[in-house]
C-alpha cells in the first residue's frame, strides 16, 4: 500500500513563509558587511570561476566542497590527484587538474608554477625533445599567476627563469627578474624588508651577462653586495648570506676581468697572455689582429620521410652547439592574450627546436620527426630550416674568443653572419670592428646607460617543400633565404 505523502504542519508552513524573506534580507546584508569589513575581498576572488562552468565530470567530493564554500580544500584535494598523475607519468591528465585548481583557488601561486614548468618542459618528443608549442599556453598561465599573486616574487621569477632557460630570450628575463625585485615587501615574509629573494638580484645580473650589457651586469652584482652587506649586518653568522656575498664578489671581479681580456691591451691575466683584445686574437701563423673564421659549411640530407640528417663543419673548439630550428613556413606561436581556458596546442603545427654538440669542428646529427605525428604533422606546404650559432648562449672558453656578443667571430660567407638590428641595441659597444655603432665602454664608467650592444650570429636559413620534407626532392644551397631579423630562434 502506497505511503500518501508527508505534509508539514499549517504552523510550520505559515512560519517558513515569513521567514523567507527574512532570509534573503539576511544573507544581503552578509554580503554588504562582507565588503565593508574587507573591501579586497572582490578583488581577493575577482578571479574565482563558478562551480556550474568548471563542474562537468568532476566527482561528486570535488563538487561539493566548494558549494559549500571549500574552495581551497576543493583544489588542495585536486592537487593531490595531480601529484599521482604525475608520478605516474599521465602528464596529459595533470593539465585539466591544473586549469580547475587555479581557477579553484587562484592565489596558490605553487601551483601556476608548478604548472608552467609542466608545460613548458615536460611534453617531449619520442627522443625527449619538448613540444614548443606549449611555451606560449606555459607564458600566458604564469602571466595570470603573477596578477593574481602580485605581492608573490616567486611566479615572477620563473617566468623569468623560463625565459633565461627555456626560451633564452634574455631581454624579456631581464624585465621579469626586474618586476620580481620590485615586488612590495610584504611584512613578515621571508624577504623582509625586501621584495624578493637575494638571488633574483643574481639573476638579473646574470640576465644582463647574457644580453652583453656588462656594464649593468657589474652595476647589479654592486648593489647585491650592498644588500648582503646590509642582511650581514644584521645577522653577521648566517653562512648562506655569507657563501652569497663570496659568490657575489667572485662574479663582479671575473665579469671586469673578462672585459679586460676580450676587448683591451691592458690588465690581461693567463686567460689572454697575449697583448691583443682575445676577440681580434691573431690565428696561428698570422701577425694579423683579426676575427676568427668559423667556416660555417652546413648540410642537408633527408634520410627517410620526415628525417632529417644535418651535419657540417664548424671550425670552433669542442662544446660549441649549432642549433637547429625546423617548423612551418609561417609559424607562430599561439597568441593567448585573453582568458587562458584551456592548454591545448594547435594539432596542426610543427616546430621543433634541438642542438647539435661541435666535435673536431664537425656536427652531425639525425632529427627524426616521423615517430611523433602528434608533434609533427606537417600539415603546410611549405617549412623553415634555421641553423644558427649564438656566442650568448655558449660557455665562457668560447665567449673569451668570440665576446659576450660574437664581436670575434666572423664566416668567409658574408650571408652567413646576422646582426640584430635592433635600435634598442645599437647604443654602444666594447670595441670596434666588432657591432654597434655608438661610443666604446669604457671599463669604468658604470652604469652603461645607452641600451645594449647588437648580437653577432652565424646563421643559414633554408626554406623546403614537401617533397624535400619527405626526401623526393634534395635539399641544396638553392633553397637559402635571406635571414631575417624577424626570426625567432628559440
Amino acid at each position: 500500500m502506497e505511503r500518501p505523502p508527508r505534509r508539514l504542519p499549517a504552523v510550520t508552513l505559515q512560519r517558513s513563509r515569513m521567514m523567507a524573506p527574512v532570509l534573503v534580507a539576511l544573507f544581503a546584508c552578509t554580503i554588504f558587511l562582507q565588503h565593508r569589513v574587507d573591501p579586497t575581498v572582490y578583488k581577493l576572488h575577482h578571479e574565482e570561476q563558478s562551480v556550474g562552468l568548471w563542474g562537468n565530470g568532476l566527482n561528486n567530493e570535488f563538487m561539493l566542497l566548494p558549494l559549500l564554500g571549500f574552495r581551497e580544500a576543493a583544489a588542495g584535494l585536486l592537487w593531490v590527484r595531480a601529484d599521482q598523475f604525475f608520478d605516474s607519468g599521465d602528464y596529459d591528465a595533470i593539465l585539466p587538474l591544473v586549469r580547475l585548481i587555479t581557477w579553484l583557488d587562484p592565489h596558490d601561486e605553487n601551483v601556476y608554477v608548478t604548472g608552467a614548468w609542466h608545460l613548458a618542459y615536460n611534453f617531449t618528443d619520442s627522443e625527449e625533445r619538448s613540444d614548443r608549442r606549449y611555451i606560449a599556453p606555459a607564458m600566458a598561465l604564469l602571466d595570470e599567476g603573477i596578477r593574481n599573486n602580485e605581492t608573490i616574487p616567486d611566479v615572477k621569477f620563473e617566468k623569468a627563469w623560463q625565459c633565461f632557460d627555456k626560451v633564452k630570450d634574455y631581454a624579456e628575463a631581464e624585465k621579469d627578474f626586474k618586476l620580481a625585485i620590485n615586488t612590495k615587501p610584504y611584512p613578515g615574509s621571508a624577504d623582509a624588508p625586501y621584495g624578493a629573494p637575494l638571488h633574483d638580484l643574481h639573476e638579473l645580473a646574470h640576465a644582463y651577462e647574457r644580453e652583453g650589457r656588462i656594464p649593468e651586469a657589474l652595476d647589479e652584482w654592486n648593489q647585491s653586495l650592498e644588500r648582503s652587506a646590509a642582511m650581514l649586518k644584521v645577522t653577521p653568522t648566517d653562512t648562506a648570506t655569507q657563501q652569497l656575498r663570496k659568490a657575489e664578489e667572485h662574479n663582479y671581479s671575473i665579469n671586469l676581468q673578462r672585459y679586460y681580456d676580450r676587448y683591451t691591451t691592458i690588465n690581461h691575466d693567463h686567460v689572454n697572455p697575449t697583448k691583443y683584445p682575445a676577440v681580434f686574437m691573431p690565428a696561428v701563423g698570422s701577425p694579423k689582429p683579426s676575427q676568427w673564421d668559423v667556416d660555417f659549411q652546413p648540410h642537408i640530407d633527408v634520410i627517410r620521410p620526415k628525417v632529417f640528417r644535418i651535419h657540417g663543419r664548424f671550425n670552433t673548439a669542442d662544446g660549441s652547439r649549432v642549433w637547429v630550428r625546423i617548423e612551418d613556413a609561417d609559424y607562430k606561436p599561439k597568441d593567448i592574450r585573453g582568458p587562458l581556458n584551456t592548454f591545448q596546442v594547435d594539432p596542426n603545427q610543427t616546430v621543433l627546436i634541438d642542438s647539435i654538440s661541435v666535435r673536431k669542428a664537425r656536427f652531425d646529427r639525425e632529427m627524426d620527426m616521423s615517430r611523433d605525428p602528434k608533434m609533427y604533422s606537417f600539415s603546410e606546404p611549405t617549412y623553415k630550416i634555421v641553423l644558427w650559432y649564438d656566442a650568448r648562449a655558449s660557455s665562457p672558453h668560447l665567449l673569451d674568443r668570440f665576446g659576450w656578443s660574437g664581436e670575434g667571430m666572423t664566416d668567409n660567407d658574408p650571408r652567413d653572419i646576422r646582426i640584430d638590428s635592433d635600435p634598442d641595441l645599437m647604443g654602444t659597444k666594447f670595441i670596434d670592428g666588432g657591432s654597434g655603432t655608438g661610443p666604446n665602454w669604457d671599463g669604468k664608467t658604470i652604469p652603461w646607460g645607452v641600451f645594449g650592444q647588437p648580437d653577432r650570429l652565424i646563421m643559414v636559413t633554408y626554406q623546403i617543400d614537401m617533397a624535400q620534407v619527405n626526401g623526393l626532392k634534395p635539399i641544396t644551397d638553392a633553397d637559402r633565404i635571406p635571414n631575417t631579423d624577424g626570426t625567432k630562434l628559440n
